[in-house]
């Protein structure tokens, strides 16, 4: 994973590249959560294929990419016609297609501008440790999206959150997946060392191009509102 999807933070690709590589094996890296908020180059990550996905920057659902080098050989799954290079038989998905090249083509005429978002995040992050000192940033220190903030105060429950800032008119996510209406342990958070405590409040921020100071500083009144009252109550 080039990039994680809960906290942002940018693995080292390429020197995992070149360890693979000199032990003879092929590496296959998940490049949809950078899409459009990074420069991506697969000869410079030094990877065999990367898979790319539309909706991540803009292009509707159902619509992605394998990238491979030229002489990597991918087995078609589905046979029976020469489509995509005879990777994959059937019906191109044409419309899918031609706007996952117009979002692709916008994101990177504007990816020093969703760099600029990474002024915008650090100083959403401040005001949130202003206000609650205990408040964990995880991936703080690491190199990051600019637009990704994953951060959770011990006490506080994520599905809550979630639900009391939506009615507030404020985005956000819990930092892990949601199954069957109930909100799981982040294993990304647990395998980073974060006590079961902090993890349950987790919450996840993605800044988008709309995204102004504006919203990030509702965001932080409406969650400290809440951190405030969750806190008192215990």
């Amino acid at each position: 994973m080039l990039a994680n999807n809960e906290t942002g933070t940018i693995q080292p690709i390429a020197e995992i590249a070149a360890k693979t590589r000199a032990h003879g094996s092929l590496l296959f890296c998940d490049a949809v959560q950078a899409a459009g908020k990074m420069p991506i180059d697969i000869f410079a990550l030094g990877v065999d294929a990367l898979s790319l996905s539309g909706h991540k920057l803009g292009a509707p659902m159902g619509i992605g990419a394998l990238v491979t080098r030229p002489a990597v050989v991918v087995p078609p799954q589905l046979l029976g016609g020469g489509q995509e290079l005879g990777r994959r038989a059937g019906s191109e998905n044409i419309s899918g297609i031609a706007a996952f090249a117009a979002a692709a083509k916008a994101a990177m005429r504007d990816l020093n501008d969703f760099a600029n978002l990474a002024e915008l995040r650090d100083d959403m992050e401040a005001a949130l440790l202003a206000v609650q000192p205990q408040t964990e940033i995880f991936g703080k220190h690491a190199d990051r999206l600019a637009n990704t903030s994953c951060f959770a105060l011990g006490g506080l429950n994520s599905e809550t959150l979630v639900m009391a800032l939506d009615l507030a008119g404020v985005a956000v996510s819990a930092g892990s997946a949601c199954s069957s209406g109930k909100v799981s342990r982040s294993h990304v958070l647990a395998a980073m060392g974060a006590e079961t405590h902090v993890s349950k409040g987790v919450l996840r921020v993605s800044l988008g191009w709309q995204s102004n100071r504006e919203d990030t500083e509702k965001l932080v009144d409406e969650w400290s509102k809440l951190a405030g009252r969750a806190l008192a109550a215990e």
